[in-house]
């Protein structure tokens, strides 16, 4: 039973050996570290990933993943929240929220003498409480110096070669035969940089030559992006003035033979601890910090690896990297706050935010109380808006309504003074008439006796005589009955002036409205020796009173003349307006047309709730016109034209049209053209003529008369 016994106590070792490994493989864990990789993700395996091995193989159960990282995507990329620990340059770093991280380590270059540094706090800022100093303190600490004395091992070691990822600074290089010289000749220069958030690869230098003098509007910044050999590329091409290079990436690039050192010149070279040339001074290299993702345990075992790994081991190793504790990022913070990059540096918009929300309350009364102001002040706008409208329309309608008045009281003046004057006129008119009549009977009677006793007489003296002295009667008898005519027809329109005026009621004969028409041309006499006259009508005559048409014609004709019109012309025609009616005289002139601005709405007032509530009573430019087209009413024939259609049971329109179309129309419809013609013994007469005379203006003035179709009817019967 003793030898069962020892044959089983291998196996049972054997399977908790394996149980331990089981819950050793359960409890792994797998934390990944990003990297930023500025010269692609090959250069940063290469760099890290032995480090990385070595680093893996002390830890006991975790594994730690690289992950290169490009500038574009790495803050997005790590504040996702999926990386344990975190390596890259300290600036980059500083833009981030840090707020949980710990510091572990910066990255020391093999090229430079160990360099002691104050440790960092917790967040690795040394802030004193009045801001950044000047100078950073050098007081070392305990870990400190043990890591200086780790590294003091293989100080006989050769320095191996510069590398442009160890030390953060910036060098400005031209070409050797380039005339730049100093930072003010960069000035309208193009200058290569590779990013506008690369710390050593542009922020360093646009830092320095703004501290010279030169900010960054007076020289042009073209960013070539990574891979950081890019810029010297571009300055080796030509394309730019200057580069933005790395340190080290010359001396780098030169080793490899990718560049000729000797073919460029460095730009306000400054003196550092390192072997590479630099225009600036160095600045704090990479730093490793763990996140929160990073558990205590971990964290542990890594700083054990990074300060308890002697440089001896390292090297056999085949790792380069030497550690010193965090440094202070005060100088590279104190840079982005000069070029208005730090990630605390807020604009004034976001500082009102924060305001804003830290006084909400107080906002939401301010503001509560502006939009009831806004509320209120619009509401009482609009009610005195709408007050002064409904004012501005009841001032404007007592305005007419007195215009209405005053014109009344003026017409009914009128009225009074044409039945005043028509009376005192009818009297010795019919004077001139009753002795214009008389000697017209005796000189008639006078000639009959006359040729009676000359056919008694033989002698042929007294048949002259007897000739000659009837040529004379006929001459007087012929201006005895001209002077009879215009008595009667200055009576007829006398008549007329009273029935207008309300003294008697119109007896209406049949008007021939060529006849007429042709007559007002007469009366005109020289005035219309220039003109020409259009005629075309539908109807031949009209049942008017006498001497109304000839009235409205000549009136209207008058009005024309006096404005300068040379072509009058007459279209008599039936027309519906307003679902009735009308036999339509539209006396159109070629003079210029009546004054818009004066033209009234041709609709009438019905009162004031029709004139406040409708845009048709304003005073606004229409086609037609039953008002004034001047300055203190129609003139005196117009407002007896007026009057006189209306007792006919019509009305009168005043427009302005285009006298082309109005003749085009009247041409249409076979209108004829009259012109005024003298003849050799001196009397006058109107001629038909097809001769194309020009027009004195293209719009011209239309007065039309609308009335009744039954005056026409009835004239036909």
């Amino acid at each position: 039973m003793w030898k069962a016994l020892q044959a089983l106590i291998p196996f049972m070792a054997l399977m908790a050996l394996n149980a331990c490994l089981v819950m050793s493989m359960a409890n792994a864990q797998t934390y990944y570290l990003g990297v930023l990789a500025p010269q692609g993700e090959t250069v940063a395996q290469e760099r890290w990933q032995p480090w990385l091995n070595q680093l893996n193989e002390q830890l006991q159960e975790d594994t730690v993943v690289l992950v290169p990282l490009a500038l574009e995507n790495w803050q997005q990329e790590i504040e996702a929240q999926q990386f344990a620990l975190v390596l890259g340059p300290q600036v980059q770093l500083i833009k981030m929220n840090t707020t949980h991280w710990r510091w572990l380590a910066t990255l020391q270059a093999d090229t430079a003498p160990a360099k002691l540094t104050e440790p960092a706090d917790i967040n690795g800022k040394n802030f004193n409480e009045k801001g950044f100093s000047k100078t950073a303190d050098k007081q070392f600490s305990a870990t400190v110096s043990l890591a200086n004395e780790f590294n003091k091992l293989s100080q006989g070691s050769p320095l191996k070669e510069p590398s442009a990822m160890e030390e953060v600074a910036s060098a400005l290089w031209v070409k050797a035969d380039s005339g730049i010289y100093q930072l003010q000749d960069l000035q309208q220069r193009k200058i290569a940089a590779v990013d506008a958030e690369a710390f050593g690869g542009y922020l360093l230098v646009a830092h320095l030559l703004q501290q010279n003098g030169v900010p960054s509007n007076r020289y042009q910044t073209q960013f070539v992006g990574y891979p950081i050999e890019r810029t010297l590329h571009a300055l080796a091409s030509g394309s730019v003035d200057a580069a933005i290079a790395p340190l080290c990436l010359m001396e780098e690039m030169a080793r490899q033979g990718k560049v000729s050192e000797k073919q460029y010149r460095l730009i306000h070279p400054v003196a550092t601890a390192s072997s590479c040339q630099s225009s600036t001074p160095i600045y704090p290299n990479w730093t490793l910090a763990a996140t929160e993702q990073a558990p205590n345990a971990l964290v542990r075992q890594i700083n054990q690896n990074l300060f308890g790994t002697s440089q001896s081991e390292q090297a056999l190793l085949g790792i380069g990297q030497r550690w010193l504790p965090a440094e202070s990022s005060s100088n590279a913070e104190r840079i982005l706050y000069d070029m208005n990059r730090h990630p605390a540096q807020k604009q004034l918009g976001a500082h009102m935010v924060e305001w804003v929300k830290a006084h909400r309350l107080w906002m939401a009364v301010i503001v509560l109380i502006i939009l009831i102001s806004t509320v209120n002040y619009a509401w009482m706008s609009w009610l005195a808006w709408r007050r002064r409208k409904k004012i501005t329309l009841q001032n404007r309608l007592i305005r007419d309504y007195d215009q209405q008045l005053r014109q009344s009281e003026r017409f009914a003046v009128i009225g009074e003074m044409s039945g005043s004057i028509a009376h005192e006129i009818n009297q010795p008119l019919a004077t001139i008439q009753n002795y214009a009549q008389g000697l017209l009977i005796r000189s008639q009677n006078s000639q009959s006796s006359q040729e009676w006793t000359g056919l008694d007489n033989n002698s042929v003296n007294s048949l002259h005589a007897v000739e000659k002295s009837l040529t004379d009667k006929q001459a007087t008898e012929t201006a005895l009955q001209q002077i009879v005519n215009e008595t009667e027809r200055v009576a007829a329109v006398i008549s007329n002036i009273r029935r207008w005026a309300g003294r008697s009621q119109p007896d209406e004969v049949r008007v021939d409205i060529a006849t007429t028409y042709e007559q007002c041309i007469l009366l005109l006499g020289e005035k219309a020796s220039a003109m020409s006259f259009w005629l075309v009508s539908d109807y031949p005559s009209l049942q008017l009173p006498n001497l109304v048409l000839d009235q409205l014609l000549m009136n209207s004709m008058v009005n024309a003349e006096q404005q300068g019109a040379t072509q009058i012309m007459l279209r008599c025609q039936a027309e519906d307006y307003n679902g009735k009616s009308y036999i339509v005289l539209h006396m159109t002139d070629d003079a210029g047309g009546f004054d818009e601005a004066q033209l009234l709405d041709h609709k009438q007032l019905t009162g004031n709730k029709q004139l406040v509530e409708s845009k048709s009573q304003q005073r606004l430019p229409n086609h037609y016109a039953t008002k004034s087209t001047k300055a203190n009413g129609l003139g005196l024939g117009l407002m007896i034209c007026q009057r006189l259609g209306k007792s006919l049971g019509g009305m009168m329109r005043l427009s302005n049209i285009e006298v082309q179309h109005e003749l085009n129309c009247i041409q249409a419809l076979d209108g004829y053209q009259q012109r005024f013609k003298r003849n050799l013994n001196g009397k006058v007469r109107l001629m038909n003529t097809e001769s194309t005379y020009p027009l004195a203006n293209t719009i011209g003035a239309q007065v039309s008369f609308y009335l009744p179709l039954h005056l026409a009817d009835e004239a036909q019967k």
